[in-house]
């Protein structure tokens, strides 16, 4: 397993594991209280949902920067648009517009965070690479 692998696999295991902890505790005490966090309760599976995917298939494999891209907007609309229209029809659970906000926020963030590793790792390459020249 590469650097970048295992750092991934980190990433999707503290995010999965964020969003079950937010989940957890943090989701029951603001409806509790009746605390308005503008919906941020309501999305926590969604905000995590395409950042855990995503980078727990990327630390088995690896892809090209255009096919992780391909695959943050695959289970963005995934995550946001297909699975959320099941509620519509009865399938699994409720139908919420926040909810696919939170998706699209999700492969948003999944872009970036892949991004900032992308430029840590090359940087770190470069260093490497001129301390042994």
């Amino acid at each position: 397993m590469s650097k970048q692998q295992k750092i991934y696999l980190t990433t999707s295991i503290c995010v999965v594991l964020t969003g079950l902890m937010l989940s957890i505790f943090y989701r029951p005490y603001v409806y509790t209280n009746q605390i308005n966090d503008f919906g941020f309760a309501d999305t926590i599976g969604s905000l995590v949902s395409v950042i855990g995917f995503c980078f727990f298939a990327w630390s088995f494999k690896n892809y090209t920067d255009a096919q992780k891209n391909k695959q943050i907007f695959i289970a963005t609309v995934i995550y946001g648009f297909v699975w959320e229209s099941f509620g519509l029809i009865g399938i699994h659970g409720t139908f919420d517009w926040k909810d696919i906000v939170g998706a699209i926020v999700s492969g948003i963030l999944t872009f970036l965070i892949k991004e900032l590793i992308k430029r840590l790792i090359d940087k770190q390459n470069l260093v490497v690479k001129r301390n042994y020249k």
